[in-house]
């Protein structure tokens, strides 16, 4: 502990300088001190500069800097994987008796010495250790994600990963392992034979088709272990409780390891939602006949709807033309404004990137657009002319101020119900990098727009808009206010290999602007399609005469299965508007029916969705343990057998690299802020106040 003062250490000779004056000019000039006894008052006048020399001394704010140590042990991952795999051998049993209790008594050692933290994964990550071994997926590469990111900067030891290493979802554990920076165990679970098995491995295809039209599916088979014998490839197609066989294909397993790909076509000849079963017979001796069949769902459109894409060549037209044709029921069309000599009839609707222009007013495609009642989505660059896009209806003017731009991040909007987006969404749009908006001075907001980003400039939120609808007429318009946004596409593809999230941002915008709006009081928001392992959850919106929200009365609903089985919900009620989270059920087609009744007037809505069964599991078996081996080694760390689990302890203690880490801390404190400060104080002033009281000394 020491002494510092935020002014020059030569202003320390200040304080006795003044203490000393000020107590001798009170007790050797001042006449009222003249009768006390000389040694009482050299007393008085001493405690007297103690007091006034302290006083000073508090005015150059002086610190007590004090170094504080820490000791942080280290921090030991546990991670259990948790997915059917696991015990698809003749070791299950074991795995969901005994094997927990050896884990009991591993981690009880561990935590005498270490900071024992346990998880569990599977499709995602859990914060426990979870011996259900029900996860229909496997993601090795998110375990690794979530570590790197909770235990950043921390002192991580070991991480110990208990997998058969299988895994079927997201990317190759060995890269993502890299990111890593502490020593790692893998606990080498499952089964290594190899038995005769016959596998439907994969079925490619598009989640819809149009009417009319022939459509692919590519079947890739597997084999093991069945040479010379046979089998046939069925693809048929459901309709109630009855099968039409569409495609049939014998095949010879030529060699113990078979592998093959064959192309099926089929034909879309009615339009809804269709239901296929690709299967292949069992053979004998086969030991999992789960892996031979997999359902298969194809929605038949009547037709795609079009849309019109009008831009200088600009990287953002790029990655937008290339996420709405990557959309079932959209097809996007981009032409240079002074090229295209089409027909606006066709389309749904029409995007406007940087447009209208200074060169170029579009004044004849507006008016086009306008008549047409064509929905429009405004895309705002350098080259936009703000002043004509202000005459626009489009709820929105900017008031500018030069030409300069800004830097505006994405912020979320609380309050928009235009459409639903996902968690994964909401919880990334944050890390998106900024587009360059026009540097305004003011947005004059339209009370009809309906905000979904708003702009967060220098980390500072506002309450400009960055995406926005709003209604114009009878057709709906919406606005970017700002370029760059093919930079989102590719951070996207960055963090998570692929571009799902912008394409939800793309799709969701594109369909609310360019699907025909439901004029009925009563609508129901429900995906064609959900996983097995998913939650199904809708959204409903009810609306008075007057078209306003409003969600008093009660919404039941009845999902009925493609046996007849009745499953009765009622929605919860949001803000204005209604949700229902059913929960998870079984695979297959389901159609279902909402009613609520407003006064005398029933409204009814129909429709129908399909689960999609996730066999990933069942579809690889054997387990991976070179990839066990090759994690280990590269981490520094040693594969080991579930009956040596108990040994962990040991191996982990006799390491010298994995120790306690002891963190110094250097705090500055003020002095003032000390209590006895204040009672040394009040006791040199209280002594030297009574003492001349006492001898009659004012």
């Amino acid at each position: 502990m020491s002494f510092t003062i935020a002014y020059s250490a030569w202003l320390l000779l200040l304080c006795p300088l003044i203490g000393a004056v000020y107590a001798l000019a009170f007790y050797y000039k001042d006449k009222r001190t003249e009768e006390l006894h000389p040694a009482l008052k050299w007393g008085l006048t001493a405690f007297r500069f103690l007091l006034v020399t302290f006083l000073v001394f508090l005015f150059l704010s002086p610190l007590i800097k004090s170094n504080k140590n820490s000791v942080e042990k280290p921090i030991i991952i546990i991670a259990q994987d948790n997915s059917e795999s696991v015990v698809t051998g003749k070791d299950s049993a074991f795995y969901r008796h005994a094997y927990p209790a050896s884990w009991d008594k591993a981690i009880t050692q561990l935590s005498a010495k270490y900071d024992v933290r346990v998880m569990s994964f599977g499709k995602g990550v859990s914060d426990s250790m979870n011996y259900s071994f029900s996860e229909k997926e496997t993601d090795i590469s998110s375990l690794f994600d979530a570590i790197t990111k909770r235990y950043y900067g921390k002192n991580v030891g070991a991480v110990i990963l208990a997998t058969d290493g299988i895994y079927n979802k997201g990317f190759n554990p060995l890269y993502a392992a890299r990111s890593l920076k502490s020593n790692l165990y893998t606990v080498a679970l499952g089964d290594t034979t190899v038995k005769r098995d016959a596998i439907i491995t994969k079925v490619d295809h598009n989640p819809t088709a149009y009417l009319g039209n022939t459509f692919p599916f590519q079947v890739i088979v597997d084999a093991n272990k069945l040479e010379g014998k046979s089998s046939t490839l069925t693809v048929s197609e459901v309709t109630g409780n009855s099968e039409e066989k569409l495609f049939v294909k014998p095949i010879t397993f030529s060699s113990p390891v078979f592998h093959q790909s064959i192309p099926v076509v089929l034909t879309a000849k009615s339009a809804g939602l269709k239901h296929y079963v690709v299967k292949i017979e069992p053979v004998e001796g086969e030991e999992n006949i789960t892996n031979n069949r997999e359902d298969v769902y194809v929605r038949v459109l009547d037709e795609k709807e079009h849309i019109l894409v009008l831009s200088n060549p600009h990287p953002d037209v790029a990655a937008i033309v290339e996420s709405i044709n990557s959309t079932d029921g959209f097809e996007a069309d981009a032409f240079m404004p002074d090229k295209f000599q089409g027909s606006l009839n066709k389309y749904c609707l029409v995007i406007l990137n940087q447009l209208p222009s200074a060169g170029n007013s579009m004044t004849q495609i507006l008016q086009s657009i306008n008549q047409l009642n064509i929905p429009v989505l405004y895309v705002v660059g350098a080259q936009t002319n703000l002043n004509a896009l202000n005459q626009l209806n489009t709820g929105l003017k900017i008031t500018i101020f030069g030409s300069r731009a800004s830097d505006a991040e994405a912020s979320l909007s609380n309050n928009f119900s235009l459409f639903t987006l996902t968690d994964d969404f909401k919880n990334y749009i944050g890390q998106l990098p900024a587009l360059s908006s026009p540097f305004a001075t003011g947005y004059q907001i339209s009370p009809s727009l309906n905000t979904l980003l708003y702009q967060k400039i220098q980390s500072v939120a506002t309450s400009y808009p960055l995406i926005a609808f709003n209604s114009s007429g009878n057709a709906k318009v919406g606005i970017i206010v700002g370029e760059g946004i093919f930079r989102w596409r590719l951070q996207d593809y960055m963090d998570h290999k692929t571009h799902q999230i912008f394409d939800e941002l793309i799709t969701k915008t594109v369909q609310y602007l360019a699907v025909k709006d439901d004029k009925s009081f009563f609508r129901i928001h429900c995906p064609n399609s959900f996983k097995e392992d998913e939650p199904v959850e809708m959204d409903a919106e009810l609306y008075n005469p007057s078209y306003q929200l409003i969600n008093d009365p009660e919404v039941n609903i009845v999902i009925t299965n493609s046996e007849g089985k009745k499953f009765s919900f009622t929605f919860n009620r949001t803000s204005n508007a209604y949700h229902l989270n059913a929960g998870q059920l079984q695979a297959g087609t389901y159609s279902y029916e909402a009613k609520v009744k407003v006064g005398d007037q029933l409204y009814t809505k129909k429709g129908e969705f399909n689960l999609t069964p996730v066999q990933l599991e069942a579809t690889h078996t054997i387990a991976d343990h070179h990839l066990l081996y090759q994690l280990a080694n590269e981490h520094s760390g040693k594969m080991i057998f579930p009956n040596q689990i108990e040994e962990l302890p040991k191996m982990i203690e006799s390491r010298d690299d994995i120790k306690s880490v002891i963190y110094s801390h250097v705090n500055y404190s003020p002095l003032i802020d000390l209590k006895w400060v204040f009672f040394v104080l009040l006791a040199l002033a209280s002594i030297e106040w009574f003492v001349r009281k006492w001898n009659g000394t004012y």
